[in-house]
């Protein structure tokens, strides 16, 4: 091998060298990308577990509350029974304005 190919050889991999560093920069960025959109969505599904469980929590107290009124003949002490709890739940959702 000649001198003047070595340099030309060396030339090439100075240039390979080059582009392997900025495409190693690239993946990089684009890791720490990820990693802050990865970190956004847990927070956001903490979020929604906790929303979900609230929501599970007054669907439940609903539908214990359906079951309490159809044991009351008296439908007028099924319709306040029922609104008691729905006010009472709005009161803790914070729906209430009253």
């Amino acid at each position: 091998m000649t001198i003047n190919e070595i340099i030309e050889e060396n030339e090439e991999l100075q240039i390979q060298y080059s582009k392997a560093l900025n495409t190693i920069a690239a993946l990089e960025r684009k890791l720490q990308k990820l990693e802050r959109e990865n970190e956004r969505l847990q927070k956001e599904n903490i979020s929604l577990k906790d929303e979900n469980m609230k929501l599970r929590r007054q669907n439940n107290i609903l539908m214990r509350a359906i079951e309490i009124a159809l044991t009351i003949r008296d439908r007028e002490k099924q319709d306040l029974h029922l609104k008691a709890v729905l006010q009472k739940i709005k009161e803790e959702t914070g729906e209430f304005k009253g």
